[in-house]
């Protein structure tokens, strides 16, 4: 046989390998809901709330009992999307541009979508409204979601509600048919039956039970019968409880779909949540809820199925975070990270297997604060084994240790007993927060920047959800800037500017600053929206502001949407 024939030969075999390979690469659905505590599954103990079908995954599968994540919704999916913790992506907080991602982190749909995996997102992205922040920005090529972080807030479509929803999908605006929840499930199912042979990564970060806490009566009829209220007195449980039943049975409509398509066996299918609940009505006995790094706070119910592959009706309590998701899903699906992707998460598929002890010594750490640079010692754990130090009193002293094996509740102080070990675990934390946290220091957690760019084919929409400066929040008397960039590909911009409310038939001088350049308008009665038309703004990266002057106070807008002109240009 001549050499070229031999080699034609290991050039067929090898490429029938790799034919095999991609056929034979899992599937992987990622299921995420929003605001779910630990204890508010059946599986967990809650003897209240009816979930069978994700009691019954949770028996069939592998669960980690100490699955952490982080205390609010941002910082977990931008930690799920990198492998990274979240104060190295910029998205480490949920609004006023905290909740903008460094576009340059490379995120797990970009991993599979290079790897020749279809992607697709349904429900909750919240890591920037704008280019190049956009979940289809960042690798996800299908895309049916909402605004913001939440149906119904201003960074969503204006009026938005949970039934008969107007969604996102990819570059268009649809009113979709339904309860949110099956209309994502729906879509999610779409998507697989489309996908054809090619494999897939999808991505279901569901919007409940997150507020406002709205479904159908026969979901939370029974609940309301029983009269559940929180320690608060807070009258939430019923409705939340509701609207998880009812995705309990969305969630086992998804499973059968997947069943009756053939796939179940070589499909990695995850259950968890993004952070602690709302309500406290039941716990388990964790401590806290969303928000804080107890556990109540930052541990999620985690299952995990894989027929195909892993055992099943198995638990284990080493512990395991969201950083650790990317390295693991690409380690299963065989797919190599890019020699420039740094991140702080590790392959926990051996431990998956039941390979516990490699995991039992490295440390794991979280924080959460609501400030454009995070403080030092604040709302902080350490967590290495059975032990955990949280810290609260935002100084290095005055740190508390919890054995979580033995006292999952917190309880009981150890750190008198135990102090040359609490010395160790913040001499990690110091370590570790220099680091994770030194971007954010340098720019003064300044956002990233949203670029004009015509690849957006939607109207950019600027609100107070990622607007900046030291007086920003959520209130009308709260006034920020939006960090914005113009490389110059749009010639000319409509704007239009939507003052709030309260400030409609006032006499105001409306102003529009673009970094140098400023517009004004004057009005006798402000209107419901201030248009400016065919204006050129220079290029450059720097602050848009919009400002109503009235009575010699400065008061902010409600949001400013920006497009190409349409007018012809002079």
């Amino acid at each position: 046989m001549s050499i070229q024939s031999i080699a034609w030969i290991v050039a067929w075999l090898s490429s029938m390998t790799l034919a095999v390979a991609a056929e034979s690469r899992p599937n992987v659905i990622l299921v995420m809901t929003d605001d779910q505590g630990w204890a508010e599954v059946g599986f967990h103990g809650n003897e209240v709330l009816k979930t069978p079908n994700l009691d019954r995954f949770a028996a069939e599968g592998t669960e980690l009992t100490n699955f952490y994540v982080s205390p609010m919704c941002t910082p977990t999916r931008s930690s799920l999307m990198t492998g990274r913790y979240h104060f190295r992506t910029g998205a480490h907080d949920t609004y006023i541009g905290r909740s903008n991602m460094n576009p340059e982190e490379t995120t797990i749909a970009e991993v599979f979508a290079d790897a020749g995996y279809r992607t697709g997102i349904f429900g909750k992205w919240h890591l920037g409204e704008n280019f190049p922040m956009r979940a289809q920005d960042q690798g996800f090529q299908k895309v049916v979601v909402h605004g913001g972080g939440g149906i119904g807030q201003f960074a969503d479509y204006p009026g938005n509600t949970y039934w008969d929803p107007t969604l996102q999908y990819n570059d268009t605006f649809k009113k979709a048919k339904g309860y949110c929840t099956d209309v994502f499930i729906d879509e999610s199912i779409q998507f697989m039956k489309d996908s054809g042979e090619q494999p897939f990564f999808c991505y279901l970060p569901l919007n409940v039970p997150h507020s406002p806490f709205d479904v159908a009566n026969e979901f939370r009829a029974e609940y309301d019968k029983q009269d559940l209220r929180d320690p608060n007195g807070r009258d939430w449980v019923a409705p939340i409880y509701g609207m998880i039943t009812q995705f309990d049975g969305a969630f086992g409509r998804l499973l059968e779909a997947v069943e009756k398509m053939g796939l179940r066996e070589n499909t990695i299918i995850i259950f968890m949540s993004d952070n602690g609940p709302n309500s406290t009505y039941f716990t388990a006995g964790l401590r806290a809820k969303k928000g804080s790094v107890y556990e109540n706070g930052i541990r999620s119910p985690f299952v995990i199925q894989w027929p195909q592959t892993l055992d099943g009706g198995r638990k284990f309590d080493t512990p395991a975070m969201h950083i650790d998701l990317l390295p693991t899903l690409a380690d299963a699906c065989g797919i190599g990270l890019p020699a420039d992707v740094k991140v702080d998460g590790e392959s926990i598929l051996g431990l998956l297997h039941g390979e516990t002890q490699e995991f039992q010594q490295r440390y794991l750490f979280m924080q959460h604060n609501r400030a454009n640079v995070p403080p030092k010692y604040e709302n902080c754990m350490v967590r290495r084994g059975p032990w955990k130090v949280v810290g609260n009193r935002g100084g290095p002293t005055g740190f508390e240790l919890y054995n979580i094996k033995q006292d999952p509740g917190e309880t009981q102080d150890q750190s008198d007993k135990h102090p040359d070990m609490v010395k160790a675990f913040v001499r990690e934390y110091e370590t570790w927060f220099d680091d994770v946290t030194a971007q954010l220091r340098r720019n003064d957690g300044m956002p990233y920047p949203t670029e004009l760019n015509p690849e957006q084919k939607l109207d950019f929409r600027f609100t107070w959800q990622d607007w900046w400066g030291d007086k920003t929040g959520w209130r009308p008397n709260n006034y920020g800037r939006w960090r914005m960039s113009n490389p110059g590909q749009i010639d000319r911009f409509d704007i239009s500017i939507v003052p709030h409310r309260r400030h409609y038939g006032q006499a105001a001088t409306v102003k529009f600053i673009w970094m140098d350049k400023t517009i004004v308008k004057e009005f006798d009665d402000v209107p419901t929206q201030v248009e400016l038309t065919d204006i050129r703004l220079p290029k450059g990266t720097g602050f848009m502001e919009a400002q109503l002057h009235i009575d010699g106070k400065v008061h902010p807008v409600q949001e400013v949407r920006m497009r190409a002109s349409t007018a012809k240009a002079k």
